[in-house]
């Protein structure tokens, strides 16, 4: 039996758990940050750009390009606290169809801020034994902006001891 070259060493690792991730959001810009507590889904982040075909009379099969790009409908379902004061300004944002900024940082440090034009909310039907959750609507509505805790703690550090 012939011997073949790998492509490239691997050795598997262990995958990120999304337990531990946190969000936040902000009204404001991004100068205040609000938790975004009780949250189960966090819905797709990031961008996608439809394929647009570019074929010229030149070609002799079709050639496609990144056309703009587009968030997909996103839809945060978080329990229903309705006693929590953040829940009660997220509620309201939603109501009056703000644009927040929102901001989520994953157990690596790994984290993800964009803007998000909120569409509504609603309270999700369930069953008898379930929990009263809210399922917050809206779609992304800048780019995400990506980047590392610890980047961004060891920079602040670097400007403090200027």
């Amino acid at each position: 039996m012939a011997q073949h070259t790998e492509l490239y060493d691997y050795e598997p690792r262990e995958p990120v758990l999304l337990g531990g991730t946190h969000s936040q959001f902000s009204t404001d810009g991004g100068t205040t940050w609000i938790p975004l507590k009780g949250a189960q889904e966090l819905g797709d982040i990031g961008d996608i750009a439809e394929s647009v075909e570019c074929t010229t009379i030149d070609d002799d099969r079709k050639v496609y390009c990144g056309g703009l790009k587009d968030s997909a409908e996103k839809e945060l379902t978080i329990y229903f606290y309705d006693d929590d004061a953040d829940q009660k300004a997220l509620i309201a944002a939603a109501k009056e169809q703000q644009t927040v900024t929102v901001r989520h940082q994953w157990p690596n440090g790994t984290r993800a801020a964009y803007d998000l034009k909120l569409l509504g909310y609603q309270i999700m039907s369930g069953s008898a034994d379930g929990f009263m959750q809210l399922k917050v609507s809206g779609r992304q509505a800048s780019d995400v902006v990506w980047s590392n805790a610890d980047d961004e703690q060891a920079q602040s550090n670097e400007n403090e001891g200027d």
